[in-house]
């Protein structure tokens, strides 16, 4: 019999694949991490592994991510330009009340009802509540391509950079720092459509009607005045909702083991976590979104709103209520119909997945015999 601390397994590298055969570079395992058989007839490995040592749902398998060809990448790009493009228009009329609770004076409206009410009453009627949707539609189907085709860009190469070990216990806080390098990206495309949205609401104008009294009134660099504001908004609402989906989806996804794969937890489990983190996301950012709101107001800067910030702070509760509602909507449509759409495309997480199956290249027989 041979003995199971005797055996090593080979374990290739890319390089050495690439250059020499894969057996001329073998790198092999420590004893204590080859698999042995067990009195049950079941193999294990021959040190304690602690929970969670590979993985947030315990005893997973040692995994890493694939390259990422041009092709999965433009259609990673395409599924988060789509699931922002749709989730944001769907949820406009919420973002048209609390818009209106933001810029109008305190104390016009009793609530997000009242001025609904007031929305409908209005000589626009329905219509009122669909002020801005060309410019959001559009706006944020380049901004959804940005924020989650990037962090898909941006994550690879950090945790690349960090390298294995690094990745594997410091995965939040990477995960964090891949959010924040993709929205700056993001805040830059999305500013112009932001300050087009907020004027047309403001004014009860049509989003072509807006840009052209924008560009009229103040010069094109208007539409970037709102700069500053964005990036102290997106930065902490993105990072908040990537890292917060994450972790809420991990904990669910360890609760329902037996649930794994079935329809009932692809659909609740994007929708349940992307609540919680919409939540998290609009509270770490609300007082920055006021800040952006009053920063676009005709012959404003951004001294000028932080100051008018800081004279009346209950401003930055303003539109909180109907903020918070949309934010949970919001992010939890965009991870349904973002997962969705990838799995379509056939480039979800699994699919860009390799998965090492070390039993797989035990070729001198069972262990132990």
């Amino acid at each position: 019999t041979t003995p199971a601390a005797s055996v090593g397994l080979p374990l290739p590298t890319a390089a050495a694949e690439r250059t020499e055969p894969a057996r001329a570079r073998a790198q092999m395992l420590p004893a204590g991490l080859v698999p042995r058989r067990e009195a049950d007839g079941r193999f294990g490995l021959a040190v304690a592994v602690p929970a969670g040592a590979f993985g947030s749902r315990a005893a997973a398998p040692v995994e890493r991510v694939s390259g990422l060809q041009p092709a999965a990448a433009a259609k990673i790009f395409l599924a988060g330009g789509l699931c922002s493009s749709v989730a944001h228009t769907l949820l406009v009329p919420l973002d048209v009340v609390k818009t209106r609770l933001q810029t109008e004076p305190p104390g016009t409206y009793s609530g997000p009802l009242d001025c609904a009410r007031s929305l409908a009453a209005s000589e626009e009627g329905a219509a009122a509540f669909l002020q801005g949707a060309g410019a959001t539609a559009f706006g944020y189907a380049l901004a959804g391509a940005c924020a989650f085709g990037l962090l898909e860009v941006f994550s690879r190469a950090i945790n690349e950079a960090a390298g294995a070990g690094n990745s594997l216990f410091f995965s939040t806080p990477l995960l964090a720092l891949a959010s924040a390098c993709a929205t700056a990206f993001c805040a830059a495309v999305v500013c112009p459509f932001e300050a087009v949205r907020i004027g047309a609401v403001r004014n009860g104008a049509s989003s072509l009607a807006a840009v052209q009294q924008i560009v009229a009134d103040e010069g094109a660099a208007a539409l970037y005045r709102g700069l500053g504001p964005i990036l102290l908004k997106e930065v902490p609402f993105v990072v908040t909702k990537f890292v917060v989906f994450d972790r809420v989806a991990a904990l669910l996804a360890a609760a329902l083991p037996d649930a794994q794969g079935g329809a009932l937890l692809s659909v609740g489990l994007p929708l349940a976590a992307g609540s919680v983190a919409g939540l998290f996301a609009a509270l770490a950012s609300q007082p920055a979104d006021t800040l952006l709101t009053l920063t676009n107001e005709e012959g404003a800067t951004l001294g000028s709103a932080t100051s008018r910030l800081a004279a009346e702070p209950r401003l930055a509760l303003q539109g909180l209520a109907p903020r918070g509602l949309f934010a949970m909507l919001l992010s939890s449509l965009q991870f349904l119909i973002y997962t969705r759409l990838r799995d379509l495309f056939g480039v979800s997480k699994a699919d860009l997945t390799l998965v090492w199956d070390a039993l797989a290249t035990i070729q001198a027989g069972p262990i132990g015999r």
